[in-house]
């Protein structure tokens, strides 16, 4: 898989775009500057170019509205389906390389954050932590299907003044008991 489509998927607005055309076939720019109301123009642009660029956003037709063009998009190729397909034939290379995109993602996330003029971790709600906990299977699946219920609730919340984009990140795997007591 391409390591630029994994980078493109997980960037949060690049995932609003890529959800949203996911959800409604045949989307405008318009369109998505509606469901992304907090996205500048020029921003909704240059990632929906990079979407398509990365072969993620295709344009399925093209309207003539006012003696102007606007570019329809659908999906061309689902990112989902590769990590999926990674996922099925445990191919440990492939499925390293995404864990590392994913972390070296959320590396470039607090870096940019730290880039701020002002930051205050508790005042923006930042946190990042490891916890280890001791679950049966049984246990961890009532857990993540309590995280899932949770994440459910707020999935679809439309953009807001009272609300800011946040990025939620997660990793969840056995480990080691002594690994999990060095790093405590």
């Amino acid at each position: 898989m391409n390591q630029d489509v994994l980078k493109s998927l997980l960037n949060p607005i690049r995932m609003k775009i890529f959800q949203h055309v996911l959800m409604n076939e045949g989307v405008t720019t318009g369109d998505l500057a509606k469901a992304l109301p907090d996205v500048p123009q020029a921003s909704l642009y240059r990632h929906i170019n990079k979407m398509v660029q990365d072969e993620i956003l295709s344009v399925m037709s093209e309207n003539k509205v006012r003696g102007v063009y606007e570019k329809v998009y659908a999906i061309q190729n689902n990112p989902l389906t590769s990590i999926n397909k990674i996922v099925e034939e445990e191919d440990r290379e492939q499925l390293y390389m995404v864990c590392y995109t994913f972390a070296m993602s959320l590396l470039m996330d607090f870096g940019n954050y730290l880039k701020r003029d002002s930051i205050d971790l508790p005042e923006d709600k930042v946190g990042f932590r490891s916890i280890p906990l001791y679950l049966s299977d049984g246990e961890s699946d009532r857990f993540l299907t309590g995280l899932y219920d949770l994440l459910e609730d707020v999935l679809d919340h439309d953009p807001s003044e009272e609300r800011t984009l946040r990025k939620f990140s997660y990793a969840f795997m056995p480990v080691e008991e002594k690994e999990e007591m060095d790093d405590v």
